[in-house]
């Protein structure tokens, strides 16, 4: 047979040849990439090159990073039954949205992990199907260039020289701002929270759909006070040594805790990379970028802290425990409805923002 009669047939061997290893390397590839849902400052707060880069070399893989501006619609995409199986982790997703849309159930924990690396109180979820990374206690953050004598009280709060001079987060929008309505129910009850918001309307500035919006107005001078981290004034300290601008006062009332969380979806077919992803996410070197990146101290209790966020005291009478995750269930449209009728008309522009020196 002549030679050139069999060259359409190996043309044809050829082709089928490179589609097969063509999809091999594909299946190959897939095998080795992560998608992860996570907020905008995920990114913006560069934590995500602090920690993606060094994990991807080690363990030769990619991580798709997809981004959603809030909590909120972070929250919209892990629940939806379309996004199921679509991506690995969530990372972002904090304790008052947890409980309010009941998240946990579209997380499984890892495989192994060791849970004596946790700061203790920090563990919300007892089956660790959400896993902390970065917790702050609420507090008063005022600028001490407006003011030196702050409040001490959410009653000596609601006076009137504090006219327009405090900046708040949106509940219906961030995890910092429902956290602090949950602040509010957990330590005036189901009807008092309502007193006490209609009391200090007269005195908040405006709402911000992200705490770093709040930190900007801070910082120029717009307002006097936020209700933010109390790690805040530290972590700009550490940043910057000469900033000295900010102090907070821990009202005396209590304390409520805000935690971030990492989570493993309970679709994914890549538990042992996601696995492996949560150890290094938890380890002590990138938990020290959680300190200069978000702000927050590190759920890892193994982590050295920085000069200025070893002085901050450390705060044990937080109220987190008095509301349920059964009365959040049931009461969260109604928290959500009142505040939308008395601050709905008051958010601010300028989401997307992030917050200056």
């Amino acid at each position: 047979m002549k030679v050139w009669k069999l060259l359409p047939l190996l043309f044809l061997v050829l082709i089928c040849s490179c589609g097969k290893e063509n999809k091999k390397q594909e299946n190959a590839s897939g095998k080795h990439k992560l998608v992860v849902y996570a907020t905008d400052e995920f990114r913006k707060s560069g934590l995500e090159h602090s920690v993606v880069p060094d994990f991807q070399k080690k363990h030769n893989c990619q991580l798709e990073v997809i981004l959603f501006r809030n909590t909120a619609d972070l929250s919209k995409a892990v629940k939806s039954r379309a996004n199921y199986g679509k991506y690995d982790l969530a990372i972002g997703i904090d304790n008052s949205f947890v409980m309010s849309e009941t998240l946990a159930v579209n997380f499984v924990p890892p495989e192994s992990f060791d849970t004596d690396l946790l700061i203790k109180e920090t563990v919300f979820d007892p089956s660790l199907r959400l896993i902390p990374y970065a917790y702050s206690n609420l507090s008063l953050v005022y600028n001490t260039s407006l003011v030196k004598n702050p409040p001490q009280s959410f009653g000596e709060l609601q006076d009137a020289k504090y006219l327009s001079q405090i900046a708040i987060c949106d509940p219906q929008t961030s995890g910092l701002g429902r956290t602090m309505l949950f602040w509010s129910v957990a330590l005036f009850g189901t009807e008092g929270y309502e007193h006490l918001w209609k009391s200090l309307r007269k005195n908040i500035y405006k709402t911000y759909p992200n705490y770093n919006e709040t930190l900007k107005t801070l910082n120029r001078g717009e307002c006097s006070f936020i209700i933010g981290y109390n790690t805040t004034p530290a972590f700009l300290q550490e940043l910057d040594p000469l900033n000295n601008k900010f102090e907070v006062s821990m009202l005396k009332e209590g304390s409520y805790q805000y935690i971030e969380a990492i989570g493993i979806h309970r679709g994914t077919k890549k538990s042992s990379l996601c696995n492996k992803f949560v150890n290094h996410f938890l380890s002590s070197e990138a938990q020290k970028m959680v300190i200069y990146k978000l702000g927050m101290f590190p759920a890892n209790r193994k982590t050295l802290l920085p000069m200025h966020f070893s002085t901050i005291p450390f705060i044990t009478y937080c109220v987190n425990d008095r509301l349920p995750q059964s009365i959040i269930k049931e009461q969260i449209n109604t928290w959500l409805d009142f505040w939308e009728r008395l601050f709905g008309y008051q958010v601010a522009e300028g989401r997307g923002l992030r917050a200056e020196g």
